[in-house]
């Protein structure tokens, strides 16, 4: 079997105060389909970085060497179309905090329908109904009620259920929840993680953990 991840002499560095401070130093590591991979490191060892990588989502400016293949091609040479693509549609990321992936002035089911919008040619109303389907699949009662409710109208596991919602809604090969259990309470941590692992099973996705 053929990796579907593969990390090749991978370093990264950050720009700060006209010097590039290394965060990543020569990482070899392959994934393959279907597996589940937890990455687990103190605040600030670049776990997280890591997983960013794989997006290309840099707050700064950045510095890299080696490569970064998904199917066999470098994500570090892909250009804005072909970036935008695997973003979302083959590699999707679940956040910390739901509230930084969430419009707090837009409704979440509208949030939903156009995260399935943008990479599924479907009319506005197949995707509402799938949109209010995966609230449902993610444990959101009344779901074609809470369709029209706003980000602060739900509790933070309700939130973060949301946010999963929105990353799996383009059935995605990778799942990277980043810390996203962390701002919960330990009962919904655990509600949270067999949900992803469900969720994992029911779409064959390949998911990476960043863990403290």
């Amino acid at each position: 079997m053929q990796p579907l991840i593969e990390f090749k002499e991978y370093q990264l560095a950050f720009e700060q105060a006209n010097q590039m401070v290394p965060v990543i130093r020569g990482i070899d590591l392959a994934i393959y389909p279907g597996e589940t991979l937890a990455i687990i490191g103190e605040s600030g060892s670049g776990k997280s970085v890591l997983c960013r990588s794989l997006l290309r989502l840099f707050q700064t400016s950045v510095k890299t060497e080696g490569q970064i293949l998904f199917k066999g091609e470098d994500i570090l040479d892909l250009d804005k179309k072909d970036l935008r693509q695997l973003r979302g549609k083959k590699i999707a990321m679940i956040f910390q905090d739901p509230m930084t992936s969430l419009n707090p002035v837009i409704k979440v089911g509208k949030q939903i329908r156009e995260s399935i919008l943008e990479h599924q040619s479907i009319s506005k109303k197949a995707a509402r109904a799938e949109a209010i389907l995966l609230m449902k699949e993610l444990g959101i009662s009344d779901a074609e009620k809470r369709y029209h409710h706003y980000p602060h109208q739900f509790s933070g596991g309700q939130r973060q259920r949301i946010v999963i919602a929105m990353a799996v809604a383009c059935r995605p090969e990778v799942l990277i929840a980043d810390e996203a259990t962390t701002a919960l309470d330990p009962t919904t941590q655990a509600q949270i993680l067999a949900l992803i692992k469900t969720i994992q099973k029911k779409y064959h996705m390949t998911v990476l953990l960043v863990e403290l």
